[in-house]
């Protein structure tokens, strides 16, 4: 009695059921045909009496002539060398075709590699224009800063010269007058000291005297004249400094804000080649996807190989025992 409750027939059927889904009919392949159950030993057994009922079906003279023997062993020859041929040259596409494929994956491995270090320079370069450009923005804010301060101060000089040069008009006004009634005072004692030379020696005497306060005074106003006209040059100098320092950060904008020009170049050209690498990228992993089902459809023919093998195998070792129970019977 065969243990866990299995039958030669329940052997029989599992072992026909493997034979049709092109599986090796093996102990262990049955026995998880049959879900696990029965010993080992007992299938075996139970294999055994099948095979070998099998062989005594196939050696019956009454139901297969001798031809048809000789027929049966030819067809297995040529069928075993048919299907050796097929499996070798089915091997060798199948080595060709992984050998491309690792070729190619090789190939767009180094692709990868060198897109990626692409990437990370063009990503260091977009950073350092980034930088650059944000440094320029820094500077165009500085120099503007500086401009409106230069601005107010050459303002500030203008108005500074324009009351400076009020009060040197102002001034001069004075010194005019002073002078227009100095003269006129000259030609009044002139006419005066023809008449009144001696009656008016005294006044003449004051009169020069208060002269020479008026001239003292001229000579202070001349000096106040002076220094100021010597105000107005150095006013005028610092103004033409403030005015070379106007130009100069003006320049420093124009160059600033060309550079700020070039750098934006730069970096929408940095993100065009940044674009175009994604794209390479995205192309990597369409072909890695594809690699993925190569490699899928290489396990399917390799199972698709092992039950051609072993089906040949059954039907060589079955044509092979024929072949020896049938010269044995010859003998």
């Amino acid at each position: 009695m065969a243990r866990g409750g299995i039958n030669k027939a329940l052997v029989s059927t599992a072992h026909k059921t493997l034979i049709s889904r092109g599986e090796n009919p093996s102990i262990d392949a049955i026995r998880v045909e049959l879900g696990n159950t029965g010993s080992r030993s007992t299938i075996h057994r139970y294999l055994r009496e099948i095979e070998e009922e099998a062989s005594a079906r196939l050696d019956d003279e009454t139901l297969i002539s001798q031809p048809i023997k000789e027929l049966v062993g030819r067809l297995a020859s040529v069928l075993k060398q048919e299907a050796q041929s097929k499996i070798d040259e089915s091997h060798t596409k199948h080595q060709d075709h992984v050998q491309s494929l690792t070729h190619r994956i090789q190939a767009l491995e180094a692709s990868l590699t060198n897109v990626n270090k692409a990437l990370a320079e063009n990503a260091h370069e977009l950073q350092n224009a980034l930088a650059d450009l944000e440094k320029s923005k820094a500077s165009e804010g500085a120099l503007k800063v500086k401009d409106a301060k230069a601005i107010q101060t050459e303002e500030k000089l203008r108005e500074l010269l324009a009351e400076k040069q009020t009060q040197v008009e102002s001034l001069e006004e004075k010194h005019r007058h002073s002078r227009d009634a100095m003269e006129h005072y000259r030609q009044s004692v002139k006419e005066q000291r023809d008449q009144d030379q001696r009656k008016h020696e005294q006044q003449v005497q004051q009169f020069q005297a208060e002269m020479r306060v008026l001239n003292q005074t001229l000579s202070v106003k001349q000096s106040e004249i002076t220094q100021l006209n010597k105000d107005n040059g150095r006013l005028s100098a610092e103004l033409g400094a403030v005015q070379k320092t106007a130009a100069k950060l003006e320049a420093e904008q124009h160059k600033l804000t060309m550079h700020l020009d070039s750098k934006t170049g730069e970096a929408d050209s940095l993100k065009t080649q940044l674009s175009g690498l994604t794209a390479q990228v995205e192309q990597f992993n369409k072909l890695k996807k594809l690699n993925e089902e190569l490699q899928a459809w290489k396990a399917e023919a390799s199972v698709s190989i092992g039950k051609l093998e072993a089906e040949i195998s059954i039907k060589t070792d079955m044509m092979d025992r024929l072949l020896e129970e049938k010269a044995i019977s010859r003998l």
